[in-house]
């Protein structure tokens, strides 16, 4: 059988591990530069504060004086994410880590009261440990261990966080109440193809012929189906594939017109993308560059454009890819203009193993191969930003808007083993 954990209100529960006082309040947790509502608290979700809500609406459904509004902090749940799959992959076998707060796992016993008190042990343990309180369900397949974790997060009646669909009679029951909408792997142009049928639940869905499903939507569909029917047959992580191309990109927190400000924003870019590109252990062939204004300013004209520079010889060093990104933005910048968003992609992606070295380059890439070694060792013992190329300007006036951002706690965090106080 087949277990799901899902942290209840993730992000909410990471900023209620470092400041108790939010629990009981309604808490919302709002996207890049404070624009829309991206977790919600179960007050919040009580108040009716929909997901996807723009921050300026929530007066619209209640006083926006009593709903605790926080600014994103990605790192921070990263990190509790990182701890909680920790817990889970030294107690369970087969750990497939879905997002950043799901994750599938094979169950340990046979016996299904036996797998309750074990993941109900389990749930207790992640709480303690992290802080995060967690719902787990179970089921023969992921997409009935799916709706199952959602029962087990829903339903106040289940007080130790664990829920499972194993008796065909049980699953029959829960598949007539679940909307074909709600059906992981149901995406919205389908459901609302299967509810023109007449097909509104996930079980009229399961008992469509197999075939007919097949003809009518896909393989995948027809995947999903048998899943509902019991049968094992979904792949989430099959094998780790490598990416094509990486990018990193910010819509700025204001307006930029000066041009040591959006270039400064390029080279904080173009290092997090070579950083990426070394931890997966590959090289790019070609960067490219683009700069974008705002659609919605009347008083300046509106400008894009992006340029792509090819390496002489594929690399990952972060002086590389910052030196050919601004070359590439020196030929698109233009005076002027405001700019709102931009970032950095590399492309032509090859395993670092395999390099086909240049004949007219001058580099010693083996010396800057050790650089990049001695500076990702130094930042990921210390910290992110201990040792980096120095931008002209340290005003970040291009970081998102983070007008909401949660006071400073004293509460004791360990990070990568080392200790420290928030001051």
């Amino acid at each position: 059988m087949y277990g799901l954990i899902d942290c209840n209100n993730f992000f909410v529960s990471c900023e209620r591990v470092f400041n108790p006082a939010l629990n009981g309040r309604p808490v919302v947790v709002l996207s890049n530069n404070d624009g829309c509502v991206i977790a919600r608290s179960n007050e919040a979700k009580a108040l009716g504060i929909p997901m996807g809500c723009p921050a300026f609406q929530i007066k619209e459904y209640t006083n926006p004086r009593q709903v605790v509004q926080l600014s994103a902090r990605h790192i921070v749940y990263a990190d509790l994410s990182h701890r909680i799959m920790s817990i889970m992959g030294c107690e369970v076998e087969g750990l497939e880590v879905y997002s950043v707060d799901e994750a599938f796992f094979r169950t340990p016993y046979d016996d299904v009261e036996q797998n309750h008190k074990f993941l109900a042990r389990l749930v207790k343990k992640v709480h303690r440990y992290v802080g995060v309180p967690v719902s787990i369900g179970f089921a023969p397949s992921r997409s009935l261990a799916k709706i199952a974790s959602h029962i087990a997060k829903k339903d106040r009646r289940i007080t130790d966080g664990v829920y499972w669909l194993v008796r065909p009679e049980a699953i029959d029951i829960i598949l007539r109440r679940t909307p074909i909408a709600d059906v992981w792997g149901i995406g919205r142009r389908l459901a609302a193809s299967l509810m023109g049928r007449g097909i509104d639940t996930a079980y009229k869905f399961a008992q469509m012929p197999s075939g007919l499903v097949r003809a009518l939507y896909s393989v995948t569909a027809e995947r999903t189906q048998r899943e509902l029917r019991g049968e094992d047959c979904q792949v989430v992580n099959p094998v780790t594939i490598a990416h094509r191309s990486l990018m990193t990109s910010r819509t700025f927190g204001q307006l930029l017109t000066d041009r040591r400000e959006v270039q400064d924003a390029i080279v904080h870019f173009a290092q997090s993308t070579s950083r990426r590109l070394r931890d997966e252990h590959q090289v790019a062939t070609t960067v490219m560059t683009y700069v974008r204004g705002d659609h919605f300013r009347e008083d300046l004209p509106y400008y894009s454009n992006s340029c792509e520079m090819r390496l002489h010889t594929p690399s990952s060093s972060a002086m590389t890819i910052v030196h050919y990104a601004l070359v590439a933005f020196n030929a698109i910048f233009r005076e002027g203009y405001g700019y709102r968003k931009a970032g950095v992609m590399v492309s032509g992606l090859t395993p670092e193993s395999g390099v086909q070295l240049n004949v007219w380059d001058t580099e010693d890439h083996g010396r800057q191969r050790a650089l990049m070694q001695a500076i990702d060792g130094i930042n990921q013992r210390y910290s992110a930003h201990m040792v980096q190329l120095v931008p002209e300007t340290s005003q970040h006036s291009w970081a998102p808007r983070q007008s909401h951002l949660a006071p400073p706690s004293r509460t004791l965090r360990i990070y990568t083993g080392l200790i420290d106080y928030e001051s």
